[in-house]
């Protein structure tokens, strides 16, 4: 389908823009619920009693629907790189990421998918009266590599977003 020729025709439109938006609006939000859900290894140390187990049963909760809110955000990510790829001629080739910002965020959702496995481990093994502390130090550390991805990810994904609003 050919567009019609106006002169800012080499301008997005606004609903492609509002689109291709989508997905860094949606990466805010859970960027600022994973750096608050990271915040739990520090303040728990803090916490005694009753306090205690409240806050961890939160981070649990909150862990899983933030890990299920990462992967409809990188879900929205896909499906506006396949759609703008697709309607640009790329055909499936769209569906694999074309910057470094995608591939960052493919590494990212391999990250996040063990440091929560890591997590259902430590929460089973509690349960069960067995030993957890190697694998809560796992989650840790994935988790801490998991801040280091988001920061370098969004940093690629704001140059990324630059230079399709400028296309």
């Amino acid at each position: 389908m050919m567009k019609c020729w106006h002169p800012f025709s080499h301008y997005m439109s606004v609903v492609e823009v509002v689109i291709l938006l989508l997905h860094p609006l949606f990466s805010l939000i859970v960027i600022y619920w994973m750096y608050k859900q990271y915040s739990h290894r520090k303040n728990r140390r803090e916490l005694r009693g009753q306090q205690a187990i409240d806050a961890r049963e939160s981070h649990e909760q909150v862990g899983e629907k933030l890990f299920r809110s990462a992967l409809a955000v990188i879900a929205i990510g896909f499906i506006v790189n396949f759609s703008f790829g697709w309607f640009d001629g790329d055909g499936y080739l769209s569906l694999f990421p074309s910057a470094l910002h995608g591939w960052f965020g493919v590494v990212g959702i391999v990250v996040l998918t063990f440091t929560v496995r890591k997590g259902r481990l430590v929460k089973k093994q509690r349960e069960s009266g067995q030993k957890y502390a190697l694998e809560l130090q796992r989650h840790g550390r994935a988790s801490d590599v998991m801040m280091v991805l988001i920061v370098l990810h969004a940093f690629l994904g704001f140059i990324y977003l630059f230079q399709l609003l400028v296309k």
